[in-house]
């Protein structure tokens, strides 16, 4: 052996131990690059399965958002139309036999007779159904008992199907604890046997909680969006699953239903409100990997898995030939390169690596103008962006928000958040913190305080975000100052015409109606004590019989006043233009009302239910559309009548909409008009505003 080495050329002897070693080195490198290669593939696989579980909670969160907004707007909707009514709080009592709809135990139980209207309000359903009927959702009114609050009135009904009158909620529910604190209760609760997104308000007589009024939506089934969730692609094989508390599958591609107690997986995820995890199912022995995250408000689990073999061994293998080849191929030209090298070829060598050199300085550069990109951007945003660590303490924050608040960038890097903070909103900054770290997000309005003392309400979205190689909170202050302005003077506007109707209403009572009673009170105590001196009695009935007409006349005429039918008297046109009016002069949104071509003198249904499907058009526009400009139209032609309705809102996914009744009230405007065998068109996209032409004939009498 040693004695063929020294046969060798000298160059040769030199060549081999360089061989060797290029072919150890590029082993280690290919090693060394399929291992991070495998790191990687399965950080990629962690990073898409976690943005299909926060994709699928966002879908669970839009929906409980919008049921928690619509059961607010109904609560001041049941609670006005409540107290229009007149309530008389009775002594009379009776009997009854409650149900606890949470045990199902019976018991006695004495039930006040309260009156509403001048009628008994126990198993009256006319003010809960019109509540229904207007708002879409399910109302009560609860009365207060020794056990707890019976419902006497309800729409709510049993797995019967019959309403839930005399069930009640015990004493110790989170809800009736709320409501004898004197607060309102908003929030998921449980009514008789299903859950719902609820609001609750007492029930005062003289100064004491005697009851309750309930507005509800049933929370979405998860059913309904197990196709949805089922449907979602996770690479080659990997699938989302949701669970509930107890381990039971809610969606799976094809274990829902199942619980599977045995499997460690399921065990681990019940112990920890969110996580990752490697395992192997005893089902089919496959190794998978999971990513989960709790959803506290429906109390379930939602995860995404996928199979490691599936997705990383085919591109581990590729990766392992292609390196082969690309080492073999390096070996043969850096041994020639090696064997044959002379002066010229290290000089050449020399003047590749300065290119690379330069490219390298080239990356360099142009990763540097990356983050002043993102700088810029992040200073020129309208809102105010923050970067704080989990003590509250400022490590960055855009130029808005040192413009907004008063303060240099400096002076916020040596401030905690609280420092920005309204005394009444100070003693909050921990516990949002607190929330912020354990769900990795959170979205809630606030305030902030400038320098000078300026208060300004904000809306706050902070996540948990990785800055500078550690976990922080950025947060985006949005200024709500003008959202808050136009609310409150909607809101004043509606109370101060209130005021005048009240103040008009009695003036009339007093100046009309009063004298007219008075005389007929005097005929009456005439007649009473039959002093027929200076009339007869056939003279003073005649007299009483005029000033009861008179009185009628009168009554008319204020009920009249009060609310003047304005459509059946002066038509479509007139009532759209008197409504826009109201609206208009809240200076919230621009209206343009274009009635010149409509021509129609009859008076009918038709023009009822189009008048009230303008009503809640432009009610969804105001709520939901974000929109500048509304533009309503009417045209007619003989008896054939057209609307056309315009905003430059937000738009909106139709098909979605018309799907998942999400309150736009779509549905229902649309029923309305086809129950009058008229047609309607809707077109609309998500950014485009929103465009409707409703048509229909009147019916001629």
């Amino acid at each position: 052996m040693s004695r063929n080495l020294n046969n060798l050329s000298p160059k040769l002897r030199l060549y081999l131990p360089i061989l060797f070693g290029i072919i150890i080195s590029i082993g280690l490198v290919t090693g060394y690059s399929v291992h991070k290669l495998r790191q990687n593939i399965e950080s990629s696989i962690e990073r898409n399965l976690s943005l299909e579980v926060q994709t699928i909670s966002k879908m669970f969160e839009r929906e409980h958002d919008l049921k928690l907004d619509k059961v607010k707007t109904d609560m001041k909707v049941a609670h006005k139309l409540f107290y229009q009514g007149k309530i008389v709080f009775s002594a009379d009592k009776f009997s009854a036999e409650v149900v606890n709809q949470i045990t199902g135990e019976s018991s006695k139980t004495d039930i006040t007779n309260w009156k509403y209207n001048g009628k008994p309000l126990y198993q009256n359903y006319h003010f809960v159904d019109e509540v229904n009927q207007l708002v879409g959702g399910t109302a009560t009114v609860f009365q207060k008992i020794a056990q707890g609050y019976v419902r006497i009135s309800t729409n709510v009904l049993n797995s019967d199907g019959a309403r839930a009158v005399c069930t009640f909620i015990p004493n110790e529910s989170p809800v009736i604890q709320t409501i004898e604190k004197g607060e309102t209760y908003f929030g998921r609760a449980y009514v008789v046997n299903s859950w719902y997104v609820t609001a609750y308000e007492p029930i005062y007589n003289n100064g004491k909680i005697v009851g309750m009024l309930y507005v509800g939506d049933k929370e979405k089934d998860i059913e309904e969006l197990s196709d949805k969730i089922g449907s979602l692609k996770i690479g080659e094989s990997g699938f989302p699953f949701v669970i509930d508390e107890d381990g039971k599958f809610l969606v799976h591609p094809y274990a829902v239903g199942e619980t599977w107690d045995d499997e460690s997986i399921i065990k681990t995820i019940l112990s920890e409100k969110s996580g990752v995890a490697k395992y192997i199912l005893n089902k089919d022995g496959v190794k998978k990997i999971c990513v989960w995250q709790y959803f506290p408000d429906f109390k379930i689990y939602i995860a995404a898995a996928m199979p490691l073999s599936d997705e990383a061994g085919s591109l581990i293998w590729e990766m392992i030939y292609n390196s082969a080849i690309i080492a073999l191929v390096i070996i043969i030209i850096l041994s020639l390169f090696v064997y044959f090298i002379t002066a010229d070829n290290v000089r050449r060598f020399l003047s590749q690596l300065e290119k690379s050199t330069k490219k390298l300085e080239q990356t360099q550069q142009a990763l540097e103008q990356s983050e002043k990109h993102f700088q810029t951007l992040f200073n020129n945003s309208s809102d105010e962006i923050f970067v704080i660590d989990f003590d509250g303490n400022f490590e960055e924050v855009n130029q808005v928000a040192c413009e907004n608040l008063g303060y240099t960038r400096d002076e916020f890097l040596k401030m905690n958040v609280s420092q920005i903070k309204p005394e009444n909103f100070r003693s909050k900054v921990g516990s949002n913190i607190e929330t912020i770290r354990k769900f990795g997000q959170f979205r809630h309005e606030s305030e902030n305080q400038s320098k000078t003392g300026r208060i300004i309400p904000v809306e706050m979205k902070s996540r948990v975000v990785d800055f500078k190689g550690k976990q922080m909170i950025l947060s985006i202050s949005r200024d709500i100052s003008e959202r808050k302005e136009v609310e409150e003077k909607i809101l004043s506007t509606i109370i101060q015409t209130e005021e005048n109707e009240r103040k008009r209403f009695a003036a009339d009572l007093h100046d009309d109606l009063a004298p007219i009673l008075s005389t007929v009170k005097l005929y009456t105590d005439l007649l009473k004590k039959k002093n027929f001196k200076k009339i007869d009695e056939e003279e003073a009935v005649r007299n009483i019989e005029e000033l009861v007409d008179m009185a009628i006349t009168s009554t008319r005429t204020i009920s009249r006043n009060i609310r003047p039918n304005i459509l059946q008297d002066f038509g479509l046109a007139a009532a759209v233009n008197d409504f826009c009016s109201f609206i208009k002069k809240t200076e919230s949104i621009s209206i343009e009302v274009v009635t010149h071509q409509y021509k129609i003198q009859e008076r009918g249904i038709e023009e009822t239910v189009l008048y009230q499907s303008v009503k809640e058009l432009i009610n969804n526009t105001i709520r939901h559309a974000s929109a500048k400009n509304i533009k309503i139209e009417l045209k007619s032609f003989e008896n054939q009548v057209i609307l056309y309705y315009r905003d430059d809102g937000v738009g909106f996914d139709l098909d979605e909409a018309m799907k998942q009744h999400t309150g736009l009230g779509l549905n229902n405007i649309v029923n309305k008009i086809k129950s009058v065998k008229g047609t309607v068109d809707i077109n609309t996209k998500p950014g485009e505003g929103m465009f409707l032409i409703a048509s229909l004939k009147l019916k001629k009498k």
